[in-house]
């Protein structure tokens, strides 16, 4: 298994889901690979956000995938939440993995054939919004951003610990140099990371992690205007190469790349409309 489709920052645009697909079965791809943010935020209270997620969800995502397995039944469709997905709802990706609809990839490793594995982290950097389910501190003792708003958006209880401690967790289920990690947060200081005001505010663990590890691919969203920022969807960190497809939201095109995970020098990047 090889040829992969990545993308990430949906945030529940049924449209862009299908022509992920359609993508994926033109191209035949082995795996498609979801890094985060894949649900919309609609509804006036944190309990209507909620409730629709999860009916997005049951009730569009996965039928949506279920077809489409049963006509690809040999592509993996691998999925991680993002900041903007409510941690409430993660057992209703752990119920379509039962069902063996998605792999639900958060703190876990998967293999994708005999010598290759993928894994997936969910959790970024405090932001200076709303904090929400998806944030942790990079490292213990971290100074956190000022705030603009007092209200936490908050599905669950706060998960204690750093993304540093996560990371290390993470690497022992499968040798990093044989991974390909889905990390919703850029690695901080890339051209990944860059927001409007041209500041970097990725993950400084990630960087961290990938500097020390040497992993054979990373893949992260979160930050959608970078790659306009920068003028870049990629970027290396030592010889591992970095990935962010960014979002073009509000404009009607879906940001991917294909992989082929034995040739990471001819990795191609679409805006398909």
């Amino acid at each position: 298994m090889s040829k992969l489709i990545y993308t990430a920052d949906l945030h529940g645009n049924g449209e862009l889901y299908r022509r992920l697909l359609g993508k994926a079965e033109g191209e035949k791809c082995d795996a498609i690979v979801i890094g985060g943010d894949l649900c919309p935020r609609i509804g006036e209270t944190i309990q209507q956000k909620i409730h629709n997620q999860r009916l997005f969800l049951e009730d569009f995502l996965f039928p949506l995938f279920k077809d489409f397995k049963k006509r690809n039944n040999k592509c993996e469709i691998c999925a991680i939440m993002g900041n903007d997905d409510f941690r409430i709802n993660m057992p209703a990706l752990e119920i379509a993995e039962q069902n063996k609809i998605i792999r639900s990839i958060h703190m876990k490793s998967a293999e994708l054939g005999k010598s290759l594995n993928i894994a997936g982290y969910s959790f970024v950097n405090p932001t200076p919004f709303r904090l929400k389910d998806w944030e942790k501190p990079d490292f213990e003792n971290d100074d956190m951003p000022q705030q603009l708003f007092i209200e936490e958006l908050r599905s669950a209880e706060r998960e204690n610990g750093t993304i540093s401690e996560d990371l290390r967790q993470l690497k022992k289920l499968s040798d990093p140099k044989k991974t390909i990690y889905v990390i919703h947060a850029p690695p901080f200081n890339t051209n990944l990371d860059i927001v409007a005001a041209r500041a970097h505010v990725g993950s400084k663990a990630a960087r961290e992690f990938i500097e020390g590890e040497q992993p054979l691919l990373t893949l992260h969203g979160h930050i959608h205007e970078s790659p306009r920022m920068s003028g870049s969807w990629h970027d290396k960190i030592g010889k591992t190469r970095c990935i962010n497809v960014g979002s073009s939201y509000p404009e009607d095109k879906l940001n991917c790349v294909i992989i082929d995970a034995n040739d990471l020098n001819n990795i191609q990047y679409f805006e398909l409309k």
